[in-house]
């Protein structure tokens, strides 16, 4: 179980690791040729003149990282080192997060492979760091992960617990989840190994096998059986550690994809088998998996099967070589510094050699007590690192709430200063539509002032004309008629020619007196032509545009509208739409023609308004037109207005009810 623990760190890290090789597009043969340059060089002198040959720092800052994980892969610390540095210096100059991430990556897995676990922990920390102000929420969740497998190295099985949940919060949230679901997982069946939670560990490891499952990766599943087979072993139920042991091996190839896997399940399997008391079988599976672990040179491996074949032969009670294969197992494990199965060889040599039991015994309490200390302070430094983690996520949460609330505060501010231009806006618009309005109802009693003043006018001259004609009627007329009665009743006897001169001057009379009884008659008819009177302004409106344009205007005005049933409104109404008619036809429509007739139809008063001019756009009509100002008026006085518009022209017919004034 111990075997497998660290072979499946090693196997994350490999997994996890920056494989920039992969990732960096080699956009150019100079790149390549540089690297290559680069790695074989044994002085380091000429590298910055090399490096100058990238121009592109981002490019730059790349190969950087590059050069430092070939190191790493071949094994030689002081290049990587050497390259890890320059790397970090460059991505810190250009604030690059993620390079920045990469170079504590790496650090970390160059930390775990030299046994300084305290130190790998906290570069994958720093990296967690940069990848979560990246917003690299995935990679940030695995370098969680591999965190939380060392905390599980050191027995710290809550802390890992924590943040493999943690872990799994940031890559679940990723569309490739499903890729690095199976580390963690299997790291809580793990943990809940460690703590004895059997049931929990089992439920784990099963979900890391349906993942493996779904991934179609025939070695995960086998190492998550192993696993489930392990638990099963603690259990002492050896018939379902047999079980998912058989299972494993059964699995296509799985010796010549993994040896390694194939040796641990082979000796695991037979540690099951002697636990049931098949010794033979056992004996058989012991050899076997030593055998290719030696070939494997797998040391960690080599440990732990003598350890079992220790323990077989002890069972066998073949003590000689019992204690040969225990005391290359303590040595081994002590070479290796592989101190977990060095406190099991301390124990096993204490069982097979009772008279240096208590040499073996205070050998296995000094070990395990120095390595309880390391663990605690291990465990302690892990949770000093997390705790200033927590802090800086905390800072850095309270100065991206900070930058929250000033970015709010300024959006507010801007609103409330966008708010006070409106309404100072609306405020002025309001104030010219009011003093629009203010002048449009000046402009309308204004009219109304000059309608009364031409009414009044025309009232003065037709009384003034109805007087004249009662005088000429009934003075000068009747006196005339008078005159002529008295000439014609004189017996004048005088020569015939004087009677005929006489005669003529009688004639002269009577054709005075017709003359004056027909202006007397016309003087009567024009006093009834009250409907003049709107005709008149609309005429002297047409006047002063015609002074304005050269524009030729023909106006049309039916007799037979009576001016006393058009009402004031209507008047009022029909004096400004022609007023802003007449001005488009000035501004906009070019015409050399315009005509304009009023006239009734039964009920209703039409005015059509004709031009020949350009015409507009219906889709796209002006601005400043008045159109929507005609079609208001209109509706104001319970009327409506219709257009028509093309390049020859524009016709405007408006249409209301005649109804008489008060």
């Amino acid at each position: 179980m111990y075997l497998f623990k660290i072979n499946f760190l090693l196997l994350i890290i490999l997994v996890t690791s920056c494989d920039l090789d992969k990732n960096t597009p080699k956009s150019t043969q100079e790149y390549s040729h540089l690297k290559r340059t680069i790695l074989n060089q044994k002085q380091t002198d000429s590298l910055p003149l090399l490096l100058k040959k990238i121009s592109d720092d981002s490019l730059k800052s790349k190969l950087l990282l590059d050069l430092a994980y070939e190191f790493y892969v071949k094994k030689d610390s002081s290049n990587f080192r050497y390259w890890n540095t320059q790397a970090r210096k460059m991505a810190i100059s250009l604030d690059l997060k993620n390079h920045l991430a990469l170079t504590n990556w790496d650090l970390g897995n160059f930390f775990y492979r030299e046994h300084i676990i305290d130190s790998s922990y906290y570069h994958y920390n720093l990296a967690y760091e940069k990848y979560l102000e990246a917003n690299e929420k995935l990679k940030a969740g695995r370098m969680l992960l591999n965190m939380a497998i060392l905390q599980e190295k050191v027995k710290d099985y809550i802390g890992s617990e924590n943040t493999t949940f943690q872990a799994l919060d940031l890559i679940k949230g990723s569309k490739e989840s499903y890729k690095y679901v199976y580390p963690a997982y299997n790291n809580l069946g793990i943990i809940y190994n460690g703590l004895e939670d059997y049931s929990q560990a089992i439920e784990y490891h099963r979900k890391a096998l349906i993942n493996a499952k779904f991934l179609n990766d025939p070695v995960k599943s086998a190492r998550s059986l192993n696993n489930i087979g392990v638990v099963y072993q603690k259990l002492k139920d050896h018939n379902n550690s047999i079980s998912n042991y058989s299972q494993a091996l059964s699995i296509d190839s799985l010796y010549i994809k993994n040896p390694r896997l194939y040796a641990m399940l082979t000796d695991n399997l037979g540690y099951s088998e002697f636990k049931l008391g098949n010794y033979q079988v056992a004996s058989f599976l012991f050899h076997k998996a030593l055998k290719i672990r030696d070939s494997l040179t797998h040391e960690s491996g080599i440990v732990i099967n003598k350890l079992h074949l220790g323990e077989y032969f002890l069972k066998s009670k073949d003590t000689a070589k019992a204690l040969e294969y225990t005391k290359e197992a303590n040595f081994l494990a002590e070479a290796t510094r592989n101190n977990r199965d060095l406190l099991a060889s301390f124990l096993l040599l204490a069982q097979i050699a009772p008279k240096k039991s208590t040499t073996y015994l205070e050998s296995y309490i000094h070990l395990n007590d120095s390595l309880l200390k390391e663990e605690r302070a291990i465990r302690n430094k892990f949770a000093r690192i997390r705790f200033e983690t927590d802090q800086y996520i905390e800072k850095t949460q309270q100065l991206s709430d900070e930058k929250l609330w000033l970015s709010l505060i300024a959006v507010v501010l801007t609103s409330v200063l966008f708010l006070l231009y409106l309404l100072s806006s609306q405020r002025a618009k309001n104030k010219e539509l009011k003093f629009q309005k203010e002048q449009q109802e000046y402009n309308e009693e204004i009219y109304k002032l000059l309608l009364k003043q031409q009414t009044k006018l025309e009232e003065g001259r037709q009384e003034e004309r109805a007087r004249i004609s009662g005088e000429l009627h009934d003075g000068v007329l009747g006196k005339l008629f008078g005159i002529r009665m008295n000439f014609g009743l004189l017996n004048l006897k005088a020569p015939s020619q004087v009677s005929v001169k006489y005669n003529e001057l009688l004639e002269k009379l009577q054709l005075t007196e017709e003359e004056i009884r027909q202006i007397s008659h016309n003087l009567i008819r024009e006093v009834s032509g009250s409907h003049l009177n709107f005709a008149k302004l609309l005429q002297r409106l047409l006047a002063d545009y015609s002074n304005l344009t050269s524009t030729k205007i023909e106006f049309h005005f039916n007799e037979n509208i009576d001016g006393d049933l058009i009402d004031e409104n209507i008047q009022i109404n029909y004096y400004r739409i022609l007023q802003e008619a007449l001005q488009n036809v000035v501004k906009h429509a070019q015409a050399t023609l315009v005509n304009i007739k009023i006239y009734r139809d039964q009920e209703d008063l039409l005015m059509e308004i004709i031009d020949d001019g350009k015409g507009f756009d219906r889709r796209r009509i002006p601005k400043g037109i008045g159109l929507k100002n005609m079609r208001d008026r209109m509706e104001k006085i319970g009327g409506f207005f219709t257009f028509e518009t093309s390049a020859s022209g524009t016709h405007l017919v408006f249409k209301v009810k005649i109804y008489t004034n008060g």
